[in-house]
């Protein structure tokens, strides 16, 4: 019975991954939820988008209202309209890491050549 009870233990643990990566041009900032629905980051007023994901330290998906303190260091996605549409709040050794650089999109020139 102990070692049925152990076995189906473990599994869950081998599910957690050890660290999450984030999509290309996540930006990082400070969360003020006080007022939801208006979301202030880094002091400034922002949009969200009507489908908005919040994960947790943990990477679960929570509802705005489960956010508790004021100010959250969080990771954050907009989409094309400028909205953002997903946040991450960060865990300890996340805090720490450096996001890269977020890549400026340029227009590819294309040439005809065959004239």
């Amino acid at each position: 019975m102990l070692v049925l009870l152990a076995m189906t233990s473990l599994q869950g643990f081998a599910q957690i991954p050890d660290e999450r990566n984030f999509p290309e041009n996540t930006k990082r900032g400070v969360l003020n939820m006080s007022q939801y629905p208006d979301v202030l980051i880094d002091g400034k007023a922002k949009n969200t988008a009507p489908g908005l994901r919040i994960y947790d330290d943990q990477n679960l998906f929570i509802s705005p209202t489960q956010i508790t303190g004021n100010y959250v260091i969080i990771n954050y996605l907009e989409d094309n309209f400028g909205e953002v549409s997903r946040i991450w709040i960060l865990n300890e050794i996340e805090r720490k890491r450096v996001l890269p650089a977020a890549k400026e999109w340029v227009p590819q020139i294309f040439k005809n050549t065959n004239m």
